[in-house]
């Protein structure tokens, strides 16, 4: 969605301030690697922290909505990572808004009689955050986001990001990364006088957000086309699909017309095989 790659886009900046927020000084981040073993899917953020308290992996996850597998993602993400980096995990899930069900932050797990594991990561609600604290702190890279909290006042967050953005704190982008994630809360007509269309049509951010938007539709197309003709799309076939768009969207076209003229499913999974 457009929101996830404007949450990349933001991550160079924002992660730093998180932290800050969270832990109450300023750590030195070292960004890592986001790619693990055994999976093509990568976290959002990953960085080595190298404090007096000793060295920890700090990982942080964006998400637009609660996603109930959230809990099972994080200690699937915690497992890799700690095997990867040798390293204590402290895991973050920073949730734009409060759609969905209940966030929870943890996950345990029993069998029977025996209690396995006990797993707790850190929630941020951004409209729980208080937008003059975060100007108060000069936390920079969370600015953008200040508009989807509670209470905030447009104005002023437009203000403090110009501000920023003129000062070199934060580079243009992150004002229309600003206006995107604004349209999690506000009416189209309030968001357009935060920034203009004609900025917007320049922006790098906005162009590849349009772009990962368009290549989900054309997923949703091509799984459509398969379910009318075939009645019923297998999960390993939605998730092939699905890790296609993320790796190589410009196949859509071709496997659109695939989905139209391959005799069954087995024959779109084996003529698929061969494109890829």
């Amino acid at each position: 969605m457009k929101y996830d790659a404007t949450m990349k886009c933001l991550s160079l900046k924002l992660p730093g301030d998180l932290t800050t927020l969270i832990f109450n000084k300023k750590l030195e981040l070292e960004p890592i690697s986001e790619s693990l073993p055994t999976t093509e899917h990568r976290p959002d953020f990953l960085a080595k922290v190298s404090d007096e308290a000793g060295d920890f992996i700090v990982h942080i996850e964006f998400q637009t909505a609660q996603d109930h597998t959230m809990p099972v993602r994080m200690v699937s993400y915690y497992g890799r990572i700690l095997a990867k980096h040798k390293l204590p995990v402290y895991p973050i899930v920073l949730y734009l808004t409060p759609e969905g069900v209940p966030v929870k932050g943890g996950y345990t797990s029993s069998v029977r009689n025996k209690h396995v594991m006990t797993f707790d990561y850190d929630v941020k609600r951004v409209w729980e955050l208080v937008s003059e604290e975060i100007f108060e702190k000069e936390l920079y890279g969370l600015y953008p986001l200040t508009f989807l909290m509670a209470g905030a006042d447009i104005d002023e967050c437009v203000r403090n990001l110009d501000y920023a953005i003129k000062h070199n704190h934060l580079d243009r982008e992150c004002y229309v990364c600003a206006r995107i994630l604004a349209e999690l809360k506000y009416a189209p007509e309030v968001v357009k006088e935060m920034i203009g269309d004609d900025f917007i049509k320049q922006s790098t951010v906005y162009k590849e957000a349009l772009e990962e938007g368009a290549s989900l539709c054309r997923e949703k197309d091509i799984l459509s086309v398969l379910a009318t003709r075939f009645n019923q799309v297998p999960d390993r076939l939605s998730q092939r699909i699905r890790n296609l768009r993320e790796r190589n969207g410009s196949l859509f076209d071709d496997l659109i017309k695939l989905a139209v003229t391959a005799k069954d499913i087995g024959d779109f999974e084996r003529k698929l095989g061969k494109m890829v």
